[in-house]
C-alpha cells in the first residue's frame, strides 16, 4: 500500500490549484471574520483564537473533500480500472487514498495558525500548539473518507454540487461559521451530533485551556467508521460498474 500512497502524493503535488484554494479562501475568511467578537460577545483576542480553529478546520475539510472527490476524474480516465487489476483489496485502496488525501489538509492548518500569530498576535502555550495542530490535521481524517465515498458514488454532473452542499452544510450546521450558541436550539442540537462540531470542539477546548471531551472523541470515531463504510461501499460499487463496462 505504501507505493500506492506515494503515487497519490505525487499526484497531489501536481494539483497546486487545490492547495491554493484551500489555503487562500480560509485565510481571507479569517481576516474577514476576525472581528467575530460581535457575534460571540468575547473580546478580539478570544475571537482571533476561536476563528483560527474554525477557519483552519474549514480549510482542512475543504481540501480533503475536494481532493478526494476528484475520484470522479479518476473514473473517467480509467484509473480505477487499473487499480482493479492490482492485488490491492478495497479496504487498502480506500485507506491508501484517504491517507494520501490527508496531505491536502495540512497546509490550511499551518497557514491559519501562522496567520493567527502574525496577523492577530495570538499567543498560546507551546503544549497547546503541539495539541491543536495535530488535532486539526489528524482529526480531519473522517472527512477524507467522506470525500472518497462521495467521489466513488457521484457522477461527473453531480460531484461538484453534491460536494459543495455537503461541505457548506456540515460547516455551517457544525458551527464553523457561527457558534452553535447563537443558533436556534433545534439547529444547535443537530450541530452537536455532526462530525464538524466534534472535530473543531476538540481544538477549541484545548485552545482555551481545556482538554478534548470524551463525547467529541466518540462522535468523531463513530463518523469515521460510518464514512469508512461509505467509502468502501462506493469503491466496490464503482468496481462493479467498471466490470459491467
Amino acid at each position: 500500500m505504501l507505493p500506492y500512497i506515494r503515487l497519490e502524493l505525487r499526484r497531489l503535488i501536481r494539483t497546486p490549484g487545490l492547495l491554493i484554494f484551500t489555503v487562500l479562501m480560509p485565510l481571507l475568511s479569517y481576516v474577514l471574520f476576525t472581528n467575530i467578537n460581535t457575534v460571540t460577545g468575547q473580546d478580539k483576542s478570544v475571537a482571533a483564537v476561536y476563528t483560527m480553529v474554525s477557519m483552519a478546520g474549514y480549510g482542512a475539510i475543504g481540501g480533503l473533500l475536494n481532493y478526494a472527490s476528484g475520484l470522479v476524474i479518476d473514473r473517467s480516465v480509467g484509473w480505477l480500472r487499473q487499480l482493479r487489476l492490482t492485488p490491492l483489496p478495497p479496504v487498502k485502496v480506500v485507506l491508501g487514498k484517504g491517507l494520501a488525501a490527508m496531505a491536502a489538509g495540512l497546509p490550511p492548518v499551518l497557514a491559519l495558525c501562522l496567520a493567527a500569530v502574525f496577523i492577530n498576535g495570538v499567543r498560546l502555550d507551546a503544549w497547546r500548539w503541539l495539541a491543536i495542530v495535530p488535532l486539526l490535521w489528524v482529526g480531519a481524517l473522517p472527512f477524507a473518507l467522506l470525500g472518497l465515498g462521495l467521489g466513488y458514488l457521484a457522477t461527473s454532473q453531480t460531484a461538484q454540487p453534491l460536494n459543495l452542499l455537503v461541505y457548506l452544510g456540515l460547516s455551517i450546521l457544525g458551527g464553523l461559521w457561527l457558534p452553535l450558541s447563537i443558533m436556534p436550539s433545534w439547529v444547535a442540537a443537530i450541530g452537536r451530533l455532526l462530525p464538524t462540531h466534534a472535530y473543531a470542539d476538540m481544538s477549541w477546548r484545548v485552545a482555551f485551556g481545556g482538554a478534548p471531551s470524551l463525547g467529541d472523541v466518540v462522535t468523531l470515531l463513530v463518523w469515521l467508521v460510518a464514512f469508512t463504510g461509505l467509502a468502501i461501499f462506493g469503491y466496490r460499487r464503482s468496481v462493479r460498474r467498471i466490470a459491467v463496462l
